[in-house]
């Protein structure tokens, strides 16, 4: 950890901020740390590709790698591609940011008195009581810090007399303490660009001054007749007399659904009669706040103090009716051994409800009659009766497509490489579990991988699952998979038959299984 402290010296002229010293910290590349969290981008790290986040075609945020290849903020996409080759992109989702950053405010908020998000992944925080409570301004910055490991977070901290000199100085350094009277001081050197405002750097500029020391010698008068109030406010802020208070967070509202019954609850048509309106209020109070929920998690508490917690997901949004019916279902398959007494509800993933609006012509996430469609069919055949697929990792077929119920969260893809996966194209039909069949050479002996590996053997005939044997036109292979969960080597053909139809089979514990087929 690198640390900048600006020697003391005198009192710059003018009025002291009216707060008191104030904290920033800031998240280096924000919207990146918010695209893995979320999976729009792939884990990142020494081994992972670098990544940047777009928005109408220019990049808004990236992260250390890809400026090392070159990438910089307001670059084309195409440029920036064409400087890191292996970057990865995903799209701005300022809610989805502002949304997250709520936590990094509970996490301060519980060291420190008052905090207030500035933007930027940014958030500024009173340091006047947290210095008391702390014996220093370094040992609050510790205590700050020590609250965003939970969350996995580093932050850069800047201190400063205002908040516009500690926003700046949180970018010179991993911890950057303006000592008290030094502001003005440090802000000398900088130039007149970090005010922010393009117009009033660029006519002064044109003026001849470059830097925010120079800006703040010329006469107030005179500030004022040439840029008006606005000029006035960046002269203060150049003097290091910004007089910005640092207010409460200004959360809002929790959002989230707790529900105690007493007595306990103890079937779900109960359940569902005692959740209805207070999720309707709910989903009413998100859409108040231009907000729909796609991700909530649900934990049930019983008497005994069993407890069932499941994320679910959705695509599209979640109405009310969908939450309830989750909460129906979890209390259904949820085995708490006594009566329910708690139900918790808090959205994992919210966003703007604008994003979820269909399209003049129609259109959107998902089609709504296909969506009431299955919704009906999960509710006629059971959760688990309604199935979607998506993409996993794993050498098997089986494991390349994970089935889960509609409404539910899909596992995390393990990051490959995948040694031994079989490449594109792959089979359309995907028997799960793989089947027996039998593959003989021309004499009838089953054929041995080993065999095959030196080409001592060759199939020529082969027995599909539930139907006549066929002779085999052709093959390859085999080629070793390696599983450590196994403890041996499974070893996987392809083969073409009489009936002209292409197979993937496998070798495991001394048998052939028809692991799929082409169709």
């Amino acid at each position: 950890m690198t640390s900048e402290t600006i020697e003391r010296g005198a009192e710059p002229q003018g009025a002291r901020p009216r707060d008191g010293r104030v904290g920033v910290l800031r998240v280096p590349d924000w919207p990146v740390v918010v695209a893995r969290q979320t999976g729009a981008l792939p884990a990142g790290g020494a081994v992972g590709a670098p990544g940047a986040v777009v928005h109408a075609l220019r990049v808004v945020a990236c992260d250390a790698g890809a400026r090392a290849d070159g990438v910089r903020i307001g670059m084309r996409v195409r440029d920036a591609q064409a400087a890191s080759p292996m970057l990865a992109l995903a799209p701005a989702d300022p809610v989805g940011e502002a949304l997250a950053f709520e936590r990094v405010v509970r996490a301060v908020l519980a060291v420190v008195p008052a905090a207030q998000p500035v933007g930027d992944g940014a958030l500024a925080f009173r340091m006047r009581g947290a210095s008391r409570f702390y014996g220093s301004e370094s040992r609050a910055i510790e205590a700050v810090r020590a609250a965003l490991v939970p969350l996995g977070l580093t932050a850069s901290f800047g201190v400063a007399d205002d908040r516009f000199t500690a926003e700046l100085a949180v970018g010179a350094g991993s911890e950057t303490i303006v000592p008290v009277g030094r502001s003005r001081e440090f802000l000398s050197s900088l130039p007149v660009g970090v005010l922010g405002d393009d117009e009033l750097p660029s006519m002064l500029h044109r003026l001849g001054v470059h830097t925010l020391g120079g800006f703040g010698q010329l006469p107030d008068d005179s500030v004022r007749d040439r840029f008006g109030p606005a000029g006035l406010i960046a002269l203060a802020r150049a003097r290091g007399l910004d007089n910005r208070r640092v207010d409460e967070a200004g959360l809002g509202e929790e959002r989230a659904l707790q529900l105690v019954f007493e007595p306990g609850i103890e079937g779900v048509a109960e359940l569902a009669l005692a959740v209805r309106e207070p999720v309707d209020r709910f989903v009413r109070q998100l859409a108040e706040q231009r907000l729909v929920c796609s991700e909530i998690r649900i934990l049930l508490r019983g008497e005994e103090g069993r407890v069932s917690e499941r994320l679910w997901r959705q695509p599209g949004f979640l109405r009310a009716g969908d939450i309830v019916d989750r909460m129906r279902w979890q209390l259904t398959e949820s085995d708490l051994g006594s009566a329910l007494v708690e139900v918790q509800a808090s959205p994992e993933r919210l966003d703007a409800a604008t994003s979820h609006m269909p399209g003049l012509w129609g259109g959107g996430d998902i089609d709504d009659r296909t969506k009431h469609a299955l919704e009906r069919l999960q509710r006629m055949l059971g959760r688990e009766a309604v199935l979607t697929a998506a993409t996993g990792g794993g050498r098997l077929l089986a494991e390349r497509g994970v089935l889960t119920p509609w409404g539910d969260a899909a596992p995390a893809q393990v990051a490959g490489p995948w040694p031994g996966a079989l490449p594109a194209p792959r089979p359309s039909v995907v028997f799960r579990p793989p089947l027996p069949v039998l593959l003989t050479d021309a004499e009838g002996h089953a054929v041995e991988p080993g065999a095959l590996d030196v080409r001592d053997a060759s199939p020529a005939v082969f027995s599909p699952p539930a139907a006549p044997r066929r002779r085999v036109v052709a093959w390859a292979g085999p080629w070793p998979i390696r599983r450590r969960e196994l403890g041996d080597t499974v070893h996987r053909v392809q083969l073409l038959d009489g009936e002209g139809e292409a197979w993937v089979l496998l070798h495991a514990d001394g048998a052939w299984l028809a692991e799929g087929r082409y169709a």
